[in-house]
């Protein structure tokens, strides 16, 4: 955590732009991920529809944006089948907008995971979800080519079969198989 905070410092110093993301992951500052490490991290990998957006611009504390989604296909997890995701608007966001705003309508392959405990959020975000790594996998649906998506069925087909796995013989699983 000291690494982190360290860096963050040093990247203010240099003088980083806003616009330009902060990324760190796994204590690696700007880490080039694949498709099997951040599917391996994510609570839940979908791909999903944004259906709305909140977004709140202020000043004096933080401005941030709570997107309301539908999860169209589900590779890992078990995500509710509509569910929010939330980001500050800051340099380390990950934003689901096109050329004049929310992309209402846009499809996106995302890596999901909960807000850790710590981090302070609206009272509108509660429960919301969050972006596995902003500078990583996620990423326009119409982005994800053929072979990632090849990639994305096999890791799915694992993570299935290890998912039937842990389930005690003659247990009903919770929700549809899918």
């Amino acid at each position: 955590m000291k690494l982190a905070s360290i860096l963050v410092a040093i990247a203010a110093l240099a003088g980083a732009s806003p616009a330009a993301a902060f990324c760190m992951y796994k204590g690696e500052l700007y880490a080039k991920t694949t498709l099997e490490q951040e599917f391996a991290d994510a609570r839940y990998v979908v791909r999903a529809k944004v259906l709305s957006a909140v977004n709140v611009s202020s000043d004096e504390g933080d401005s941030w944006v709570l997107y309301r989604l539908s999860a169209q296909d589900v590779f890992k997890g078990a995500p509710p089948r509509a569910f929010s995701l939330f980001s500050f608007r800051d340099s380390g966001g990950f934003y689901l907008d096109g050329d004049a705003g929310p992309d209402l309508g846009g499809e996106y392959l995302l890596f999901l995971k909960r807000f850790e405990p710590t981090v302070a959020l609206p009272s509108q975000a509660k429960g919301a979800l969050d972006v596995n790594y902003g500078c990583g996998q996620s990423r326009l649906w119409s982005e994800v080519g053929p072979a990632a998506r090849r990639s994305l069925s096999i890791l799915q087909a694992r993570a299935r079969l290890a998912d039937e796995r842990k389930t005690p013989p003659g247990s009903l699983r919770a929700g549809p198989s899918r």
